[in-house]
């Protein structure tokens, strides 16, 4: 008789590849790397292939790893909807879901798509920009639920969460720059993990000076790519065949600050379908329920 894949197996998998090392995957999944070493074998074991790649810059997928990707997302998104839909019965209406340019890049989007057609009554209106703009969008009533940097959205979240930040560069076998100031590309406007970042590099009396900015991230990517300078990006949003992620201590660089994310919900006039889909990005995004908060 057949085996089903072991979800939680599958959860880890999918957070080691979206973080690209097993470090900060058991961050994310607030498990120790032994734990993560450990799923990630078993899960190999269980369908008789090798799944993942390690060496010094990183983990990735394998061809056949590769080809369970995609399964992966589908299993664990089928499984959420399935949850939300037993527990909440027969809904209907429109959200209005406002979130980061670096969530929208990351695993969300496939969730969503499960959310979609799952129930097809639910309209999604979906609104991609800053912080600081979703959190007027949000006090104006104009968004249902906004995911954002909390240090720019005055409201108390629902749920707290971090993510590890890493220095990217483009995919050279070394990076070098010829001037005696460390060209940074840099996020434009309000960012405070980023004036953090420039703290941490005058502490570490680190010559630099700012050569690109861009609200955009795919700019700042493209940025990256072309070796105009290196940035600090999310694992998920470095593009691992055209960038890579700097080893910890080269070029003297510090260790970039974690950043910060928080869900946000419209306080007066919750829909059930506004809860719905909270509950679902909650448990899609692996948090824990509304009011706490993880480190």
């Amino acid at each position: 008789m057949p085996r089903d894949l072991d979800s939680t197996l599958l959860r880890t998998f999918v957070t080691v590849v979206e973080t690209g090392n097993i470090s900060d995957a058991a961050v994310v999944l607030h498990r120790t790397q032994a734990a993560i070493s450990m799923a990630l074998r078993r899960l190999e074991e269980d369908v008789g292939q090798r799944l993942l790649q390690r060496s010094p810059r990183g983990v990735k997928p394998t061809a056949a790893g590769n080809v369970l990707l995609p399964y992966a997302y589908t299993l664990l998104n089928a499984g959420l909807a399935a949850r939300a839909a037993l527990n909440t019965g027969e809904i209907a209406g429109t959200v209005r879901l406002g979130m980061l340019e670096d969530i929208a890049v990351g695993h969300l989007p496939h969730a969503l798509k499960q959310f979609a057609a799952s129930f097809e009554t639910v309209a999604l209106e979906i609104m991609i920009d800053g912080s600081e703009t979703l959190g007027k969008q949000l006090a104006k009533g104009q968004l249902d639920i906004v995911i954002g940097d909390p240090a720019l959205i005055h409201v108390s979240p629902d749920v707290t969460w971090q993510h590890p930040l890493r220095w990217a560069a483009a995919n050279t076998r070394e990076t070098q720059f010829s001037d005696a100031a460390l060209p940074i590309v840099a996020f434009a406007g309000n960012c405070p993990w980023q004036d953090t970042l420039f703290g941490s590099l005058r502490d570490a009396a680190i010559t630099w000076k700012v050569v690109c900015t861009s609200a955009s991230l795919s700019a700042i990517q493209s940025a990256i790519e072309a070796g105009l300078g290196i940035g600090v990006l999310l694992d998920w949003t470095i593009r691992r065949d055209t960038m890579r992620a700097l080893d910890s201590g080269e070029l003297g660089l510090p260790t970039p600050p974690a950043a910060t994310f928080g869900l946000f919900t419209r306080s007066n006039d919750q829909t059930a379908a506004m809860a719905t889909l909270q509950q679902f990005l909650l448990e899609s995004l692996a948090l824990d329920n509304p009011r706490t908060s993880e480190n």
